[in-house]
């Protein structure tokens, strides 16, 4: 799975509707970053995809196929999920964590221990560390973890939602390095949700903005620098 296609797509909690009406195409293996102010509904839009929300109207495709009308929990093992929080199971060993999917998919053992390793040099782990619980790792060594963990099962498709904004400025910029290397290792279609315009237009090769649940504007990195189309855009572009 790596083809995105978002079809009139709305979702309102109650009398607020957070996503309005959003069509967009999201090409293969094309990292894309989603930037916005809180309530604008860039996380809404990010779990739609991988159907931890459902549409009140519209569809979601993946590779042409209406997530509706697919097993969310099948779908959601070719799907990598990164959150700020992370997310770690912290009763596993960080072991067990990076092969909870290999495990849920039946793989192996062999194939785990030889995908656990791969996964180990790709994030640049130690292997000492897979004995280890989530509580004994600094917030960068979780968030390799957490990426480890989403890429265990090679999806076509992973969905990251502020997936730096809990570590240090300086460990944010090596992870966003490491994370541009995985891709061009492994590539993958990538979605990045942010609040940071820096981040969004350096991990992005398009860009989503959004406001109030709208996209004020889709394109790419270096057409949104150059020719922001509304004041929303430019007002975020006088933060960097």
């Amino acid at each position: 799975m790596s083809e995105i296609k978002v079809e009139h797509v709305e979702k309102s909690y109650g009398t607020q509707k957070v996503v309005k009406d959003v069509s967009l195409s999201i090409h293969t293996h094309e990292r894309v970053s989603i930037i916005g102010g809180s309530g604008s509904g860039k996380t809404t839009l990010l779990k739609m995809i991988n159907a931890l929300i459902l549409p009140d109207h519209g569809s979601v495709y993946i590779d042409g196929r209406n997530i509706k009308e697919m097993n969310p929990n099948i779908l959601r093992q070719g799907i990598g999920y990164v959150i700020q929080s992370i997310a770690l199971f912290p009763h596993m060993t960080i072991e067990e964590n990076i092969a909870y999917v290999l495990h849920l998919k039946k793989e192996d053992h062999q194939s785990i221990q030889k995908r656990i390793l791969e996964l180990l040099k790709i994030v640049d782990l130690k292997e000492e560390l897979l004995r280890r619980y989530p509580d004994e790792l600094s917030g960068g060594q979780k968030q390799r973890v957490g990426i480890a963990r989403a890429l265990a099962a090679h999806p076509g498709v992973v969905l990251m939602d502020e997936a730096f904004g809990a570590v240090d400025e300086i460990t944010r910029h090596t992870l966003q390095e490491e994370l541009l290397k995985i891709h061009a290792r492994e590539p993958f279609t990538l979605l990045f949700v942010t609040h940071d315009i820096k981040e969004a237009l350096y991990l992005g090769e398009r860009v989503i903005v959004m406001k109030d649940g709208v996209v004020e504007q889709f394109d790419t990195a270096q057409n949104i620098r150059n020719h922001p189309k509304t004041a929303f855009v430019k007002q975020l572009l006088s933060y960097m």
